[in-house]
């Protein structure tokens, strides 16, 4: 006599379930195998750059904490942005009551941050060249004064009041564009 046999549908499941494992895993190792190739041929490719000096090596003592990170990205712009220096060191000299007298530029590329090398001159009353210097301190704008030379005038303002030359180099920087 001829019996039926039932089959149990848990183990029909576990069937499918077993098939499927084994597919996630034929699919899934040899994408693991391409992505890890893949690391290590750009982490190579950035090693014969760095060593051709295309790319500069980040040091690795810039590592900063996402507090820092945020305060630089706020106050160091991501472009270089010449025309923003020009007008923020002409709003300082405006409320410092100084006269913006000239102004040249030239980057600097050996820097570990990217930055602008600033000569500037200025003419105006030794105490508001000094507020000037400190207002630049306090700017939200990255400067810092490399050299300052004050050379003192012969002229002098309505209120006779000696006036001084500033001659200063300042650096702005900015981060990778």
């Amino acid at each position: 006599m001829y019996t039926e046999r039932k089959i149990n549908s848990g183990f029909i499941g576990a069937l499918f379930l077993l098939a499927a494992i084994i597919l996630f895993f034929a699919h899934t190792i040899p994408q693991k195998n391409r992505s890890e190739k893949f690391l290590a041929d750009t982490t190579s490719a950035q090693e014969e750059l760095t060593k051709l000096g295309v790319v500069k090596e980040k040091p690795k003592d810039m590592i900063l904490s996402d507090v820092e990170k945020n305060d630089l990205e706020q106050s160091i712009p991501d472009k270089m942005e010449q025309d923003k220096i020009i007008l923020d060191l002409n709003s300082l000299s405006t409320k410092t009551d100084i006269i913006f007298n000239a102004l040249t530029f030239n980057l600097s590329e050996d820097d570990q941050i990217p930055a602008i090398n600033i000569s500037a001159s200025f003419q105006g009353s030794a105490q508001n060249i000094i507020r000037f210097l400190k207002m630049l301190e306090v700017n939200p704008r990255k400067f810092v004064v490399k050299d300052a030379g004050i050379a003192r005038m012969d002229e002098t303002t309505d209120g006779g009041i000696n006036l001084v030359n500033l001659n200063a180099t300042l650096k702005a920087f900015y981060r990778y564009e």
